[in-house]
């Protein structure tokens, strides 16, 4: 699994370090080598389940046949019908509510 921070892989971090140092292991403060010093990252349970969380919309697919396929199945046997007058009431819901958001 790679981890990624804001869209960046985790693995480029490594050769972006070695670019900076040329390579080469030099002296530090306190004499210490680049190679000898480490940093440590740890994330909260609230990022790992938001990398959880991301990782499983990835994943899912594009389409969620158990909703669509009752649907195709009543347009193909013309048992579909849609009420004008829910769809005007569901659009001027939605337009409401996008108004109410920006007052």
């Amino acid at each position: 699994m790679v981890t990624r921070i804001k869209s960046v892989n985790v693995g480029q971090l490594g050769r972006i370090s070695r670019k900076r140092t040329g390579g080469k292991s030099s002296a530090g403060a306190g004499g210490a080598s680049a190679a000898a010093r480490s940093d440590d990252a740890q994330f909260s349970s609230g990022a790992r389940i938001m990398g959880l969380a991301n990782e499983a919309i990835e994943n899912a697919p594009e389409v969620r046949v158990e909703l669509v396929e009752p649907i195709r199945e009543a347009v193909a046997g013309g048992r579909y019908q849609v009420s004008s007058l829910e769809v005007a009431d569901k659009i001027l819901r939605q337009v409401l509510m996008e108004r109410k958001k920006s007052i």
